[in-house]
């Protein structure tokens, strides 16, 4: 029992956050492979952050999904669970707009350390998680990190990175400026993850529209 008594201040300030759902009881995942891998046997990919893995064209407007309904259906849920998250909050904010790519890592692929620049938030949404491998790595980038306190990270308060333990049919929303990478795994089979940049405006912007 310590002795010291009414404190204060009894919070985390300016926290980053995780928040997740799962998915499968609103859209078959198995259906959303499929959508995934027949794009995946069309498009040949393209170089961003991924070392030995794909990455989709992107696309920026949800009617370039038109062939692909199960993709379209979790691009809305994803809207939908982003805005009834920033209306709990109270922070007046919506989803004004979204853009969306896949990814694909096989053993010992990997991406690179990197942040999604103005995006405001990042969607992750699991399709295939093979059990050897984990999923994206969260750093904290901010001046915390060259304190004492910022080694101690036995205390989740006070890491520098975190892991999330990640489930396939579960989608995941962080801050957008976290820088985040992916590390390579070894064992079968493959990661497939649908990445979401999303951008909010103000709720009176979509009203007055």
């Amino acid at each position: 029992m310590s002795k010291f008594k009414n404190n204060l201040i009894d919070t985390n300030l300016f926290p980053s956050f995780i928040v997740s759902t799962d998915l499968r009881s609103l859209v078959s995942n198995d259906s959303i492979e499929t959508d995934f891998s027949d794009i995946r046997n069309k498009d040949p990919g393209i170089f961003r952050t991924n070392i030995g893995g794909w990455h989709s064209e992107l696309y920026n407007e949800i009617g370039e999904l038109d062939d692909y309904k199960f993709l379209q259906e979790l691009y809305n849920l994803t809207t939908e669970f982003v805005d009834e998250f920033l209306d709990n909050n109270h922070t007046n904010l919506y989803v004004s707009r979204m853009s969306m790519w896949l990814l694909e890592n096989e053993c010992y692929a990997y991406n690179t350390m990197h942040n999604h620049g103005k995006t405001d938030l990042i969607g992750v949404y699991y399709s295939n998680v093979p059990d050897t491998c984990c999923g994206i790595t969260l750093m904290r980038t901010d001046s915390f990190t060259h304190t004492a306190l910022s080694g101690s990270n036995n205390s989740s308060e006070f890491a520098t990175s975190f892991t999330p333990d990640i489930i396939c049919g579960r989608l995941y929303i962080i801050p957008g400026h976290l820088y985040h990478h992916v590390r390579p795994y070894e064992g079968s089979g493959l990661r497939r993850s649908i990445v979401f940049n999303i951008h909010c405006d103000n709720t009176y912007h979509r009203q007055s529209e």
